[in-house]
């Protein structure tokens, strides 16, 4: 079967293509929102310090927010979770719009841009337990969550393209409110999609035999999955580090950072679309070590004198690397949570992303400036995920006991 008919055949799953729509719109927020708050930030007067800390603010309430949403909508429901969140987060948008209008005092803006992130809506971890809980083939699973990595790519072409329409056409402030209102109508879609409220608190068979693994008590902490989230953590400051690389690789060979970046977005959606229709060989921690170690060989090509040519190439073939990795990671998420705990592991998988892509950045920045050169940039971001590589190895090695396996949901 062909890669188009695995996809097909996964979203005929009965209110399998409304979620893949919601969580698209759900998705943008990610893609817009960082953006719209700085650019606001800086009309609203600021400077770009304290507009880049109003959009450090927002990544660190969400880091430490998702896996409290997880929690709770393990524990609580799926829907009721998502709609909680879109009210507060809501009001949230609401506080921010009013501060910038108001009184846009730097310290104000970064207490509402906090706010903002601490409440946002479990949306990307409900999509993760609906597509492996609610769906009970492997194949499909596989399919839905490559779909997923490859509407994760997306949204990062679409939405800063989307927030860049609306700064020309109305204004920064426009862009947030229209963030905030995407947010708010792909979140509610999701909410009331009859697969989400199918999966409610479905406890899903382990898919490939591992036991799960049970989380801890105090602060929701998967115990068992310890490895992968270091291991993801470490593949997200690889690509953070690639990220800053490649814009200080631009300026210096006088290139459109925007254009390199593209590519490699281009490169990792074909990847991850291509993984959705394949049968790979071994373990899923086997084949994501493998495409880790594939990245961080490509990323050290970053590293040499390249022309824009072969740049261009490069950052393709890097993009295309890490592609199906974000799939596996969430697989393998899956496969490790405790029973009744699946949208709480998701939530420490997005932690997991955002604490990984902050230190590679941020590392890499101070790395390139000593230097005064892209190439330390590239060391940084192959050893992180050479490193990611073979954490990703590491089995857990907690004994747990077997989960019960449910009916089958249609």
């Amino acid at each position: 079967m062909g890669a188009f008919n695995r996809y097909r055949e996964a979203l005929r799953i009965p209110g399998i293509a409304r979620v893949v729509a919601a969580a698209f719109l759900c998705r943008l927020l990610a893609g817009m929102v960082s953006l719209a708050l700085l650019l606001a930030a800086v009309e609203a007067g600021g400077g770009y310090a304290s507009a880049g800390a109003v959009t450090a603010a927002y990544a660190v309430a969400l880091t430490i927010a998702a896996p409290v949403w997880g929690r709770r909508a393990d524990r609580l429901g799926l829907s009721r979770s998502l709609v909680t969140g879109v009210a507060l987060q809501l009001l949230a948008f609401a506080a921010f719009v009013a501060a910038v209008l108001l009184l846009p005092e730097p310290p104000l803006l970064v207490a509402a841009a906090f706010l903002v992130g601490s409440v946002n809506p479990p949306s990307g971890a409900v999509t993760g337990t609906v597509f492996t809980t609610y769906v009970t083939g492997a194949q499909a699973r596989r399919t839905l969550l490559a779909l997923n990595g490859l509407m994760t790519e997306g949204v990062f072409i679409v939405g800063p393209m989307l927030v860049g329409a609306l700064v020309a056409v109305l204004s920064p402030l426009a862009a947030v409110v229209a963030t905030a209102v995407v947010s708010t109508v792909g979140a509610l879609w999701l909410a009331t999609a009859p697969a989400v409220r199918a999966t409610g608190h479905a406890r899903s068979p382990v898919p490939t035999g591992e036991s799960p693994q049970p989380s801890g008590r105090r602060f929701g902490w998967p115990a068992g999955q310890a490895g992968i989230l270091a291991a993801v953590a470490l593949a997200a400051a690889g690509i953070g580090a690639v990220n800053v690389t490649a814009v200080a690789h631009a300026t210096q060979i006088g290139a459109s950072a925007g254009l390199l970046l593209g590519l490699m977005a281009v490169g990792g959606v074909l990847s991850s679309f291509l993984y959705g229709g394949l049968r790979l060989p071994g373990t899923l921690p086997a084949q994501l070590t493998t495409v880790l170690t594939l990245y961080g060989a490509s990323i050290l090509l970053l590293g040499l004198d390249l022309g824009l040519v072969a740049t261009m190439a490069t950052l393709f073939v890097i993009g295309f690397a890490n592609g199906p990795a974000d799939a596996m990671e969430s697989e393998i998420v899956a496969e490790r949570a405790a029973e009744g705990s699946r949208t709480q592991a998701f939530g420490w998988l997005v932690s997991a992303n955002w604490i990984g892509f902050a230190a590679g950045t941020s590392l890499t920045g101070y790395v390139i400036e000593r230097a005064g050169t892209p190439g330390p940039g590239a060391i940084v971001g192959a050893a992180a995920s050479v490193l990611a590589a073979a954490v990703a190895l590491i089995r857990p090695g907690t004994t747990a006991r077997a989960a019960t396996p449910e009916p089958h949901i249609p």
